[in-house]
C-alpha cells in the first residue's frame, strides 16, 4: 500500500479554534539553562547553550530534541532524534525559516507569533488503518512537533522541504490563520472536491488537476489553505511551473483554480500580517541555492 503524507494537528477543532485566539506573550517562559549535574547533561550542554543562544533568547522558543514520553502521543511507538540530527535540522531550520522571518517580515515576528515549543521525533507516526503518516502537528498554536527526523537526507534539499520545511511553514500557516481568518472565497473555489477520508487515495496529478497542490490539500479548506502557501515558498520556480502545467493538462482547469487560491492567500498575508509570500519564497531559494553538503556538514549557514 502506498503510504501517503499527513500534516493533520491531532487536536479536536474545538480547542485548536478557541486556544489560538490567545496573544502570545513575547516574554521569554523559559528559565536559563543550569550547569550539567550528570554525564548525559553533560554530553549535550554545548548544544543546549547554543540553542538557547540562538532559539529561547531571540524567538522564545524551546527546541525539544530529546524524547520526552508524556510530551508525545502514547498511540504512536517513536524513537528519540539522533544528536547529530538535532544539531544540523536546528542550524538549517535557523537558516531557513527563522533568519527568513527575521529579513522579510520583522526581527520581532517570530517572537510574538511563532510557536514556543519545536519538537523533533526521530521516528515517524503511522496510522496502519488508513495507511497514512504524520509528518509534523501543530498542537493549539503553541508547540510544533516534527516526526521522521532520523531518515532525513541532510544533502537532499527536495527531501528536507517535503519533510521538514514544507511542514515548518504549512504548521506555522495554521497558527496564522488560527489568529486571523482566511477569506470564506477560498473555500467557494473548490467546494465539492474536499475529501476528508479519501484523500490519501489521490495521487498527485489527480489532486493538482482538481486545483489543489497536494492531496493532503484536499482533504479539506483549511489544510488546502496552508498547502498552497506551504507549497509555494519552498518549491523552485521550476517545480511550480511544471505542477501547473500537469494541473492544466486534459483540459483540466487545475492550475486556473491553483493559481486564484495563491492570489488570495497573497493579499491575505499581506493585508492581515503584512507579509509578502513572493519575497518568502524569493529568499528561500536563494538560501537553497547557497547550500551544500559541506556546509552542512559543518554547519556553516553564512549567506
Amino acid at each position: 500500500m502506498r503510504k501517503s503524507i499527513i500534516y493533520i494537528a491531532m487536536m479536536v477543532v474545538v480547542v485548536l479554534m478557541t486556544a489560538c485566539q490567545e496573544e502570545l506573550n513575547p516574554n521569554s517562559i523559559f528559565i536559563d539553562p543550569v550547569e550539567p549535574t550528570s554525564t548525559e547533561e553533560s554530553f549535550t550542554y554545548d548544544f543546549d547553550l547554543w540553542l538557547h543562544e540562538h532559539y529561547t533568547v531571540p524567538y522564545n522558543v524551546e527546541f525539544l530534541y530529546k524524547l520526552d514520553d508524556n510530551a508525545t502521543d502514547p498511540n504512536y511507538n517513536l524513537v528519540p532524534t539522533r544528536l547529530g540530527m538535532s544539531d544540523t535540522l536546528a542550524h538549517l531550520a535557523l537558516y531557513l525559516w527563522f533568519d527568513v522571518y527575521d529579513k522579510i517580515v520583522d526581527a520581532n515576528f517570530l517572537k510574538e507569533n511563532g510557536p514556543r515549543m519545536i519538537q523533533l521525533v526521530g521516528s515517524s507516526a503511522i496510522n496502519a488503518a488508513n495507511g497514512t503518516e504524520k509528518l509534523g502537528t501543530a498542537e493549539g498554536g503553541i508547540k510544533v512537533t516534527l516526526y521522521k527526523i532520523n531518515q532525513m537526507k541532510t544533502n537532499d534539499m527536495d527531501q528536507l522541504n517535503e519533510y521538514i520545511f514544507k511542514t515548518m511553514h504549512h504548521e506555522f500557516s495554521h497558527i496564522l490563520h488560527q489568529k486571523k481568518k482566511y477569506p470564506r472565497e477560498f473555500e467557494t473555489l473548490t467546494p465539492g472536491d474536499y475529501d476528508v477520508d479519501g484523500w490519501q487515495y489521490r495521487s498527485d496529478k489527480e489532486a493538482w488537476q482538481l486545483g489543489f497542490a497536494s492531496p493532503y490539500g484536499s482533504s479539506q479548506a483549511r489544510e488546502d489553505f496552508v498547502e498552497i502557501i506551504a507549497n509555494y515558498i519552498v518549491k523552485s520556480d521550476k517545480d511550480w511551473q511544471a505542477m501547473l502545467k500537469v494541473a492544466g493538462q486534459d483540459g483540466a482547469n487545475g492550475a486556473s483554480i491553483i493559481n486564484q487560491k495563491l492570489e488570495i492567500c497573497r493579499n491575505w498575508l499581506a493585508e492581515k500580517w503584512e507579509i509578502d509570500i513572493d519575497a518568502l519564497h524569493e529568499e528561500v531559494q536563494a538560501r537553497q541555492e547557497n547550500l551544500d553538503y559541506e556546509k552542512i556538514m559543518r554547519c556553516d549557514f553564512s549567506y
